[in-house]
């Protein structure tokens, strides 16, 4: 019942008037092992509000795959945070992919509204200039980069189970509900895609405590204290920093 719930009327985004951020959907095509990739999102901020859209397609081959990075960024207290993941490449190349809601440019977010059937879901596909860059050093969020430590078969399971999602609400779109159908809610059903064992906990409910449920399950660094990891993992940019080309390399020296 939940899941016709949230389901989008087909064709009622054709007449939505989107917020720029959320105008384009990223889509896949896969050519053996590399994906290619449409409308990767590569925004330039100057402010919160000002900013030059673009966009970008690009390959992606799965037997390149390297990394995998958890992002934590508080922007309102302690136990609320926007979490989402970036994937990286042996070419130096990151792909972040953020679940969010897709509004209208006459919507604002409201954790309220999300409850009732307002926003749209949508897997948000950009370049970490874009969705790093604008928390770090616009909006001045507390972000945290943390190494997920997963096996490589699990790595690559875990990129085709995300894009297969991004295919899926293309062909069926949903709306977001802040409690059953939201960024959280999401990344967990794509790591239980590749780790069963993982249940619901109240720590994905409070997403600011979603690190320390990652700590906890064994897939972030347990040589070192979860306060130690979650200091060595703030993202620190001086107040002059730019975000430039190098975005990526200077965010995982810091």
């Amino acid at each position: 019942m939940i899941g016709q719930w949230l389901q989008w009327p087909q064709g009622a985004d054709a007449a939505s008037n989107w917020a720029t951020e959320y105008a384009k959907t990223a889509s896949v095509q896969w050519r053996g092992s590399v994906a290619r990739i449409s409308n990767v999102r590569n925004f330039t901020y100057r402010t919160r509000d000002d900013f030059t859209p673009a966009w970008y397609d690009a390959d992606y081959d799965l037997n390149a795959l390297t990394s995998l990075d958890l992002v934590v960024s508080h922007w309102a207290g302690e136990s609320v945070a926007h979490v989402f993941v970036s994937f990286g490449f042996a070419d130096g190349r990151y792909l972040a992919v953020s679940i969010e809601t897709r509004r209208r440019q006459d919507q604002q977010y409201s954790a309220f509204n999300g409850f009732l059937r307002n926003y749209g879901l949508i897997y948000v596909v950009a370049d970490e200039r874009d969705l790093l860059g604008v928390r770090s050093d616009v909006r001045r969020e507390r972000v945290r980069l943390y190494p997920v430590q997963l096996p490589a078969d699990a790595l690559r399971d875990l990129f085709v189970s995300y894009l297969g999602r991004i295919e899926g609400l293309n062909k069926q779109p949903e709306y977001y509900n802040t409690l059953f159908n939201n960024c959280t809610t999401n990344i967990l059903r794509h790591a239980r895609s590749v780790a069963p064992r993982l249940r619901y906990n109240w720590r994905i409910l409070l997403s600011g405590h979603a690190d320390e449920y990652t700590y906890r399950m064994g897939f972030l660094d347990r040589g070192i204290s979860f306060e130690a990891l979650k200091a060595r993992c703030l993202v620190r940019r001086s107040a002059d920093a730019c975000i430039t080309e190098g975005y990526s390399e200077a965010i995982r020296r810091s």
